[in-house]
């Protein structure tokens, strides 16, 4: 039969080695590199908004002219000098139209790429920050397991201690409240983590 697991919150369980701050440089440097890479990725999204903004001025403008030029063409048809440049002005504006047609759809795939990469890089910075938020919460609870833990012993444990005189002799009982309360919060935590 194997042996039951024991608790996360197990006072023989208590790290001594506090290597938090390793853990939560490396978020750091992730979320740092992460960042440089977003700003970025937000500079090139601001290019591409600008030049499509501007393509796709163009390609209304151009628009408009092979329509203008289309009906001026009908109109003028009897008028051969007016006719001839109205037909080279139509040429080029049907070179034009799909031109910039295919250049405006060519940025907006590019900016929807970039938007996409971008998206994906700031749900890691979320998730990196909520990790964070979790050891530092952590990091603080154990920190203050340990000190009640320390205060309880130096109260209980001690010659010094029971020397001294308690002014509320209901202290030790809720030191230990506290930190059964704290343990059950580390438990929680873990159980969460776990999910």
């Amino acid at each position: 039969m194997a042996a039951p697991r024991k608790p996360a919150w197990s006072a023989k369980t208590t790290a001594k080695v506090d290597n938090y701050d390793e853990f939560i440089g490396r978020l750091d440097a992730a979320s740092a590199k992460l960042t440089v890479r977003r700003n970025g990725l937000d500079k090139t999204v601001e290019i591409l908004t600008l030049l499509f903004r501007q393509n796709s001025t163009g390609l209304q403008l151009w628009e408009d002219r092979l329509m203008r030029c289309s009906a001026l063409l009908t109109d003028s048809a009897k008028i051969p000098e007016r006719e001839a440049a109205l037909v080279e002005l139509h040429e080029i504006a049907l070179k034009m139209e799909p031109l910039f047609r295919n250049r405006t759809q060519r940025i907006d795939d590019r900016s929807t790429v970039v938007r996409t990469l971008r998206d994906e890089i700031n749900k890691s910075l979320a998730g990196l920050e909520k990790s964070k938020m979790k050891l530092t919460s952590s990091r603080m609870l154990t920190q203050e397991r340990e000190n009640l833990s320390r205060a309880i012993g130096e109260l209980a444990g001690t010659a010094d201690a029971a020397a001294v005189a308690t002014p509320d002799p209901s202290l030790r009982n809720d030191l230990q409240d506290a930190r059964h309360a704290i343990m059950l919060a580390e438990a929680l935590l873990e159980a969460k983590r776990e999910q």
